[in-house]
C-alpha cells in the first residue's frame, strides 16, 4: 500500500516548510489516522515557519491530543512568558499514561526538551520509538551531548529499517559532519546529493556549508549560506554560520558583528547565542577586576 504522506513527510524533514504545507493543503488521506497526522505535519510546518498565532487558532482544545501538542509547541515557540505553563502542561500530558502513547507526541514533547536543551528528557520521550523520525531525532540528541558512539547505533537501526529513506540520509551526514576529518567530505557528498534530487531549503544548505567550513573549504560554504539566506533570511542557523565562516574568510569585523546581532534578534534562546553571552558576561567580570 503506498504511502500517502510520504511527499509531505519528505517535504518536512528536509526543512522545504512551504512545501510541505503546499502539499499539506493538496492531498485527502483515506483514513481518519492518516489526516490528523497530515495535519500534524501542516501544523508544525506553520511553526517551523513561526506562524504560531495560525496554529494557536486554528488547533482547538477538542481537538485529537496529537494536534494540542503540536499548538502547545506553538505556544512554547511563540512567547518566553508562556514557556514554564508549557513545561508544565507537557510534564501533566506525559504522566497521564495516555497522551504520551502516540509516536507524533512522543516526537513533538522530544523537540520541546530539545529547545530547553534538556536531552535528558528528550532522550526520555522517544527512547522506545519505532519511526525514522524519532530514531533521527535521537541521533540529533546524542550529537549534542556528544556521545556519537551512541548516535551511531541509532543510524545502524535506521539502515536497517530503511536504508534510502531522506531522513536516514540526512542522520548519516550528520554523524559525517560530527565525525570530521575525511568524514566530512562524505557529508558534504550526501548533502549535495540531496539539494540536486530535493528543492534547496536552508537545513540542507546549511549542512553542506558546516561540511564545506571543516574541509576548509570556506568560499563554497559562503555561497551556500548566502543562497540559505536568501531563501530564509530571519534563519538563525544561516545567521550564526555565516558570522563563523566570514570570520574565516577575514571578512569586516562590521560584517560578522552584523551577523551575529541578527542571531540574537531573531533567536536570544540558541544555544550558540547563550553560549556566546556567557561568554561576553564572563570576560566583561574578568575584565572589571584589573579596573
Amino acid at each position: 500500500m503506498a504511502d500517502e504522506l510520504y511527499e509531505l513527510r519528505n517535504q518536512l524533514v528536509l526543512g522545504n516548510f512551504q512545501g510541505a504545507i503546499n502539499e499539506a493543503h493538496q492531498i485527502n488521506p483515506s483514513t481518519e489516522a492518516q489526516r490528523i497526522e497530515r495535519d500534524v505535519y501542516l501544523y508544525r510546518g506553520y511553526c517551523a515557519q513561526g506562524n504560531y498565532q495560525l496554529v494557536l487558532e486554528e488547533v482547538k482544545n477538542t481537538s485529537p491530543k496529537d494536534l494540542q501538542v503540536v499548538k502547545l509547541l506553538a505556544s512554547y515557540l511563540s512567547s518566553e512568558s508562556n514557556k514554564d505553563i508549557c513545561l508544565t502542561t507537557l510534564k501533566e500530558w506525559l504522566s497521564d499514561g495516555v497522551s504520551g502513547n502516540s509516536s507524533n507526541f512522543q516526537l513533538i514533547a522530544a523537540i520541546i526538551y530539545l529547545h530547553e536543551q534538556n536531552y535528558e528528557e528528550a532522550l526520555r520521550c522517544v527512547h522506545a520509538t519505532n519511526s525514522l523520525e524519532g530514531h533521527a531525532l535521537l541521533v540529533q540528541a546524542y550529537l549534542k551531548i556528544d556521545r556519537l558512539d551512541y548516535a551511531e547505533k541509532e543510524l545502524k537501526l535506521m539502515l536497517e529499517m530503511d536504508e534510502d529513506a531522506t531522513v536516514t540520509q540526512l542522520a548519516r551526514a550528520w554523524i559525517y559532519s560530527a565525525q570530521g576529518g575525511d568524514k566530512a567530505q562524505d557529508a558534504a557528498y550526501i548533502f549535495q546529493e540531496l539539494l540536486d534530487k530535493f528543492s534547496p531549503s536552508p537545513l540542507l544548505l546549511n549542512g553542506l556549508a558546516v561540511a564545506n567550513m571543516q574541509l576548509k573549504k570556506y568560499d563554497e560554504a559562503e555561497k551556500s549560506l548566502l543562497e540559505a539566506l536568501e531563501k530564509t533570511p530571519k534563519d538563525p542557523d544561516t545567521l550564526i554560520n555565516l558570522a563563523i565562516c566570514s570570520s574565516y574568510l577575514r571578512k569586516p569585523q562590521e560584517q560578522i558583528t552584523r551577523y551575529t546581532n541578527q542571531a540574537k534578534q531573531v533567536a536570544p534562546r540558541h544555544p550558540w547565542v547563550q553560549n556566546l553571552k556567557n561568554l561576553d558576561e564572563s570576560f566583561s567580570r574578568n575584565a572589571a577586576r584589573y579596573k
